[in-house]
């Protein structure tokens, strides 16, 4: 198969989102495996793929946004690791701001029933909270902004809720990630989550950036924040050279299996 028709057959193989193995691609195209890896390569320097161990996944064009719903499907099981591993950090009496998107829903998820403060910044986070049976009995106090709630995804944005974010002061910050590169630092997919990201930035002590690693060595449109500005990334498995940009940025790394 030429070099083009398999770049095709390889765009359109990882199109849905899910990882495609390495050893699928071969035999989709008949070519080698070293032939496959070039290729690779070549489409992730494009951005339309992110290579994986064995395999890759495919990538939203820049700026786009994936419906919750189907973000939800996505990874389920990587974002649940992320979400309990990112809980443990967050100390008991704490208050916390935690960003909408669903890797966020699953830190919420861990830290439900605990002794905590929570601004929560989506509707689907405030209802993980607030119907955990031991929320009550454990001292979780949930809270939510003002401000327009967004159809679909049920988060808020607009001026009130940035403004009632400002006016919380979080010892911790969960920033949910839309794009993360070592040259474009963090950014967000739109104008009103980058407003968003950047206050709960502005009113947290810490920061712990929850992160799927399909995130990770990509760019979204706006600009969120530089990369020095992040305490911690909790994160899936990340390759080498990810994990020394994220280090020697002084971002301390958490990947889990």
């Amino acid at each position: 198969m030429q070099r083009a028709n398999r770049h095709r057959t390889i765009i359109a193989a990882v199109r849905g989102g899910e990882e495609v193995r390495a050893a699928d691609l071969v035999r989709a195209t008949g070519a080698s495996a070293m032939t496959i890896r070039r290729d690779l390569s070549e489409l992730e320097q494009c951005g339309l793929l992110r290579r994986t161990h064995g395999g890759a996944v495919g990538l939203p064009a820049r700026g786009t946004h994936l419906p919750y719903e189907v973000r939800r499907e996505s990874h389920v099981e990587e974002k649940r690791a992320i979400g309990r591993a990112a809980a443990a950090l967050i100390p008991d009496g704490s208050s916390v701001i935690i960003d909408d998107g669903t890797t966020c829903t699953a830190v919420a998820q861990a830290l439900a029933g605990r002794d905590v403060t929570v601004l929560a910044l989506s509707l689907h986070i405030a209802v993980v909270l607030a119907r955990d049976p031991g929320a009550a009995e454990r001292g979780t106090r949930v809270l939510t902004p003002g401000g327009e709630l967004n159809a679909g995804e049920l988060s808020w944005s607009g001026h009130r809720a940035v403004r009632d974010i400002e006016g919380f002061r979080a010892d911790v910050g969960v920033l949910g990630v839309c794009g993360w590169d070592e040259h474009s630092g963090m950014t967000a997919s739109t104008v009103q989550d980058a407003d968003i990201k950047r206050a709960i930035r502005s009113s947290s002590r810490e920061l712990i950036a929850a992160a799927g690693a399909d995130k990770l060595g990509v760019s979204a449109t706006f600009a969120v924040c530089a990369t020095e500005e992040i305490g911690t990334v909790v994160t899936g498995e990340l390759r080498l050279e990810q994990r020394l940009w994220l280090e020697q940025s002084g971002v301390d790394v958490v990947t889990v299996a």
